[in-house]
């Protein structure tokens, strides 16, 4: 059987086409690089790579191999947890992903309650945005989503791992700042007259799933941002315009750095879920589920804009 050890320096040496940098990357002496690669190329009798003075390549079966290798070290991985899982009934790590349109303040107070009931377990908190949240879940990126987008993907429906539950309702507006020439007119705002100007856009996350909703009129000029964050600084500095989730959109409104326009043919209702995976369901994903409550705790909690939220809680 080939050492994995093996497969993780035939990887490095894939990815950084070159032994030198593989060796660095692994801490080891490129010449034990290379006599590996050659010491596993004869044990296969096949040509991994192919070699000169500054790169090397993958040969089609060396680029045949690195597909198989990926996979066959995270099913190594995913066996190597699911076995201590199996005797302790708790995750030897958590994955979980907060949908961009959440807020996230609260993410602390179920780190550290988790933290008091299992500090045994690592816990990993990522963001998501659009339908990057469900490209995470089906792809093992994530076990537990917040905030997934309302039209679920095929692939989720058809497959009995997942779990889902509505969060709520979840509303948008349609903000500018006060100096932006939308500002300026009174009317509810048309398509057309939105298309004339730039419109600010969060980049979906997803890998492998179509992208998801952005507000993104044919013909229209489009800033793209990673955040709702940067989406509002850049909102602040009339940089283009867009739509929010009311209750980040709220504050900034509240305070006279963002108007809210009133438009016509674009949805501003919306809804989300929270979505699992409930395949080898272990007890920290049982605790995270009860501890998240149900549909109105978690509206009131993740989609609302609440002064007197719990402590902890804040806007992006």
């Amino acid at each position: 059987m080939i050492p994995t050890d093996s497969l993780e320096i035939v990887r490095a040496v894939a990815h950084f086409r070159n032994f030198t940098a593989a060796a660095k990357h692994l801490h080891k002496v490129p010449s034990a690089i290379s006599y590996t690669v050659r010491k596993l190329e004869e044990r296969l009798d096949v040509q991994l790579f192919l070699r000169d003075s500054k790169r090397v390549e993958l040969t089609p079966a060396g680029e045949h191999f690195i597909k198989h290798t990926d996979r066959l070290l995270l099913e190594l991985e995913e066996l190597e947890m699911s076995t201590r899982q199996m005797a302790t009934g708790w995750e030897q790590e958590l994955r979980i992903a907060l949908d961009n349109v959440v807020n996230q303040g609260m993410v602390y107070d179920l780190v550290r309650d988790f933290q008091e009931v299992r500090p045994e377990t690592n816990l990993i908190i990522n963001t998501e945005v659009h339908n990057g949240s469900w490209d995470a879940l089906f792809h093992n990126r994530c076990q537990l989503v917040l905030g997934a987008p309302k039209n679920i993907p095929d692939n989720i429906l058809a497959n009995d791992r997942f779990e889902w539950k509505p969060m709520g309702s979840l509303n948008w507006d349609f903000v500018v700042s006060p100096d932006h020439p939308l500002a300026e007119i009174s009317a509810p705002l048309t398509q057309d007259i939105i298309r004339e100007h730039t419109s600010i856009c969060i980049q979906d996350t997803s890998r492998v799933f179509q992208h998801g909703y952005n507000l993104l009129l044919d013909d229209q000029q489009v800033l793209t941002v990673p955040s709702f964050r940067m989406a509002i600084e850049c909102l602040i500095k009339g940089l283009g315009s867009t739509i929010l989730p009311s209750h980040f959109a709220k504050p900034y409104i509240d305070a006279g750095q963002l108007v809210r326009c009133d438009v016509v043919d674009i949805p501003m209702s919306d809804s989300c879920y929270l979505a699992w995976n409930k395949e080898n369901m272990g007890n920290g994903l049982r605790w995270v589920l009860e501890w998240l409550g149900e549909d109105d705790w978690l509206n009131k909690v993740w989609l609302q804009h609440d002064n007197n939220k719990p402590a902890g809680y804040h806007v992006p």
